[in-house]
């Protein structure tokens, strides 16, 4: 068994650590207990916060931030915040889930509940203190008024605002960083020691709840928050894992993860890290099938607990094939309905394919944008970069190879607006290269991520004559950037992304 001196450590801390937190009562509204919560359940609301800061000068909008539920994509709400400190902001949620509120800032993790308003009172002066390494610094922190809940769960939040500051007297080992896993040598090592981390951090926690007399969803929340979190790292760590071997030895290894992070805990869907985990695990048992020539349903059906497992993973991967342009037939949807039998999570793929059909027919959005797809017969990469550059001499090229189903590609293309604009007038060109990408998935995700205007060209070449070019100019994976000054010239294949537009416009503006 492998344990960390620190790990070994923490096993053995003593109960008494507690006296050292005070005993002084959180101000709560009611000590009434509601009815713990139930099973996943989606429907149609939304979350009110209404906020006062004091001592609040001036600064970025309140913000809320969770996980959509249907594209599992980080969403963010905000509003201003007056200048005496006011706020309010309502914001969709279909059902229980971990929110983060004033992120960047406040830093404030708490559990949203559709229905409810939050009240939320703190000191802004708090939020730029330096948090305090001593244990009793930490407890004085978490005693210090700085941050208030009132409302119908403000016992609730309270208690888990308190919890997770006081936590910080728990310290592990950075598991969450890939090079921490990187010492061990195979699966069995790397979930002996996290089922380790998770019995300690459980001991804390049971230890701290029964001191303080959680109320029942706190400790529902807070649970669900230890179990995934570990159960995160576990199924993220077996991509690291190399060759089929482990294939073969797995079984253990998922009934680690099945011990600590499972849809018989009932909760687990309260921490962002369930999407994680029950996505990795339908990932893990699809690559097995195919390493293995299995049935890829069959293996899944072993590792899914619950039917709402398999009914969100069929949305994600029906959702995910929207986000790379593709529009579903008649056919294909009455396929969907048989599995995603969820009303609201079928009603929001229905919107995001009628979305998409809206687009595909909408030609104005391309118009004067330039697509590319006959080629002659070029076989190495040096023909191809001078085929697809030639045209655009005196110009700064800024060229992307990408794919409509990279995430990360998809992502960058969000940023790309405010970029052309700044070159519209200017003798700069965009060239974008896709990587195995069906026509009509093209077309349809240049449209939706407005990949457009007269300064963009498309390229879809044949595969051959794309992995050819790839060979040699692609650089780290995907997407990758090449800057090509006016002369035709390669610059570099590493350009800035367009998430850091000030590094990207310094590049270009050396060249033009």
């Amino acid at each position: 068994m492998i344990r960390t001196l620190h790990l070994l450590l923490l096993v053995c801390l003593p109960l008494s650590l507690f006296s050292q937190q005070s005993d002084k009562s959180m101000k709560i509204q009611s000590r009434k207990e509601p009815p713990p919560f139930g099973p996943l359940r989606f429907r149609e609301d939304s979350v009110t916060i209404i906020g006062e800061y004091k001592n609040f000068t001036s600064g970025q909008p309140f913000t809320v931030i969770y996980t959509n539920w249907i594209t599992r994509e980080q969403v963010t709400y905000s509003t201003p915040i007056s200048a005496s400190g006011k706020f309010r902001l309502t914001f969709p949620l279909p059902a229980e889930s971990s929110i983060l509120l004033d992120w960047g800032r406040a830093y404030l993790g708490t559990v949203g509940i559709p229905g409810e308003t939050i009240y939320l009172f703190a000191d802004a002066k708090s939020f730029s203190e330096k948090a305090p390494e001593d244990s009793a610094g930490i407890v004085a922190r978490a005693d210090k008024p700085a941050v208030r809940y009132e409302g119908q769960n403000a016992r609730m939040h309270n208690e888990i605002h308190r919890y997770f500051q006081v936590s910080k007297l728990l310290r592990l080992p950075n598991y969450g960083d890939f090079d921490w896993g990187k010492q061990f040598k195979s699966m069995a090592e790397y979930a002996d020691t996290m089922a380790g981390l998770y019995r300690v951090k459980m001991r804390y926690f049971e230890a701290y709840a029964q001191k303080h007399k959680l109320e029942t969803r706190t400790r529902q929340f807070i649970e669900a928050r230890i179990r995934y979190d570990i159960g995160s790292r576990l199924t993220q760590q077996y991509f690291m894992m190399p060759g089929k071997d482990k294939y073969k030895t797995d079984n253990s290894f998922f009934e680690t993860i099945d011990t600590i992070a499972s849809q018989r805990f009932g909760t687990g869907y309260l921490s962002d890290d369930y999407l994680v985990v029950i996505d990795n695990i339908r990932s893990h048992t699809e690559s097995k099938a195919w390493a293995l020539n299995l049935k890829a349903d069959s293996l899944y059906e072993e590792r899914y607990r619950h039917p709402i497992e398999k009914i969100l993973t069929d949305a994600w991967k029906v959702s995910g094939k929207f986000s790379q342009g593709q529009v579903y037939s008649d056919s294909m949807l009455a396929d969907v309905r048989r599995k995603v039998t969820d009303t609201f999570l079928l009603n929001r793929l229905y919107r995001q394919n009628d979305s998409l059909k809206a687009l595909n027919a909408n030609d104005a959005l391309v118009a004067g944008t330039r697509f590319v797809t006959e080629f002659p017969d070029l076989k190495t990469a040096e023909e191809i970069f001078r085929h697809i550059t030639e045209p655009y001499k005196g110009k700064v090229i800024y060229l992307d190879i990408w794919g409509t189903w990279c995430a990360p590609c998809r992502k960058m293309m969000g940023f790309m607006p405010d970029i052309k604009k700044k070159y519209e007038d200017k003798d700069v060109v965009f060239l974008y290269l896709a990587n195995h990408s069906p026509e009509a998935a093209w077309k349809n995700a240049i449209r939706q991520y407005h990949i457009t205007g007269t300064s963009v060209v498309h390229y879809r070449m044949p595969d051959m004559m794309q992995q050819a070019f790839e060979r040699q100019y692609l650089s780290g994976g995907y997407p990758s950037y090449l800057l090509i000054d006016k002369t035709g010239k390669l610059v570099t294949k590493q350009a800035p992304w367009p998430w850091a537009p000030d590094a990207l416009y310094e590049a270009i503006d050396k060249l033009l």
